[in-house]
Formats: C-alpha cells, sequence, structure tokens
C-alpha cells in the first residue's frame, strides 16, 4: 500500500502549532514553518484544539466539548476475565461489579472479535488490571477514548459548522462513537469534501448508534 502512495510523508516531524490566513494554513512543525492550502487534523478533538493557535469561538465551542477518559488497557490469555460460562463469551463482555461505587468495565475476546485461531482465548481488558494473572499478560497499554456524555454528543452535531471552515478539517474517530470504523468514516468524509476522487469509491453507511457496547455482562 505504501508503495503506491502518491504522498510525501515526513517521520519524527510533529507538528507544533497551525494558524490560518484568507489563502491557506501556516504550519509550524519541528523543522520550521510551512504554508499549504488545506489542512487535515487527524487527531483527537483537544489535540486539535491545542494545536489551534487562532482556534475561533465555534471551534472552541464545539471540539472543547468532546472529552476523553484515560484508560488502563491489558492485553492477555486470561481466561478468568471473561463470563465463567464459556457460552456465554462474546466479542464484547462487561463486568459488573458487585461494588455500587465500582464501575462497568470490559473484556473484549479478540478470538470471537476478530476470528482469531488461538488454542487460548486473547484477551484486551480495560480497567481492571489488578485482576489478572501477571504471568499472563502479553502488554500492558494506556489509551484515551471520547466520553459521549450529552454535551459531546450535542458538540458533534454542530461539525458542519467547522468542517472544511478556514482550510481546515477535522477528522477522527470522536465525530462517531469511537470505534476504528467512525475514524475510517470521518477520513473518507473529509476525502470527499476535499474533492478527492478515491473517496467517491466509499459506501457509506448510514450512522446508527451501535447500542450497548457489551454483548454479555458477568455479575461479580
Amino acid at each position: 500500500m505504501r508503495s503506491r502512495w502518491n504522498v510525501r510523508e515526513r517521520n519524527g516531524c510533529g507538528v507544533l502549532g497551525l494558524r490560518r490566513d484568507a489563502d491557506g494554513v501556516w504550519v509550524r512543525h519541528a523543522w520550521g514553518v510551512e504554508r499549504f492550502d488545506h489542512a487535515v487534523m487527524a487527531c483527537h478533538s483537544d489535540q486539535a484544539l491545542a494545536l489551534l493557535e487562532d482556534a475561533s469561538d465555534e471551534e472552541r465551542k464545539i471540539l472543547g466539548p468532546i472529552g476523553y477518559q484515560p484508560n488502563d488497557v491489558v492485553l492477555h490469555t486470561d481466561a478468568r476475565l471473561l463470563p465463567r460460562r464459556r457460552k456465554a463469551w462474546a466479542a464484547w463482555n462487561a463486568y459488573v461489579s458487585a461494588d455500587p461505587a465500582a464501575g462497568c468495565t470490559v473484556s473484549y475476546c479478540m478470538n470471537l472479535l476478530q476470528g482469531l485461531d488461538a488454542p487460548e482465548p486473547i484477551v484486551v481488558t480495560l480497567n481492571r488490571s489488578a485482576d489478572i494473572d501477571p504471568s499472563k499478560v502479553l502488554a500492558r497499554m494506556r489509551y484515551e477514548h471520547p466520553v459521549h456524555d450529552p454535551a459531546a454528543v450535542a458538540a458533534q452535531q454542530r461539525k458542519p459548522e467547522i468542517q472544511g471552515q478556514r482550510h481546515t478539517w477535522f477528522a477522527g474517530a470522536y465525530w462517531g462513537w469511537g470505534f476504528h470504523e467512525d475514524g475510517m468514516r470521518s477520513a473518507v468524509e473529509v476525502a470527499q469534501g476535499l474533492g478527492a476522487a478515491a473517496g467517491a469509491r466509499f459506501a457509506l453507511a448510514p450512522h446508527r448508534d451501535p447500542g450497548p457496547r457489551c454483548d454479555a455482562q458477568e455479575a461479580a
């Protein structure tokens, strides 16, 4: 795929800030300052807002309310984090603690989610690290995911007010429900907005609320 790219990419050239004028965008980065016709901000909404040195009131009011929550993520093979009954295993598995003060956590069974043929369950668990057998941990990560509270959902509806304005475009899963597919959908919409012919090949299905994020629940 990379061999067919008709673009120039730069590694180790982090963007430090953006400023717009009537004709384009000035990008300040680790190597200097350059001018571009348009800028696509394919990052978290709070990161995009922090990079905009001349953010408009609309950009602050729309990007600002879309918050993020840090999550501890563990890739492991500890089947105890899945429902006790194997028939209840699902791609998404919620765990509701008996402690009312504890939040609901989730474990993804990657064997089901990605069709993995493995002799043991490959599991990704969020925010329940202490319950996982350390000997079965494969990797530990920390991610930030968008929080879909009423303020964020209301801000999503106002995207047309800033999308493509002042030569600036915003792409990210935060415009949907935080899934990878939402990020892809957002990128395709930006490509189409910029007139990219390749974007026309993508048929975007109607955006729907996926409903509950977990297919099975197992109480403590």
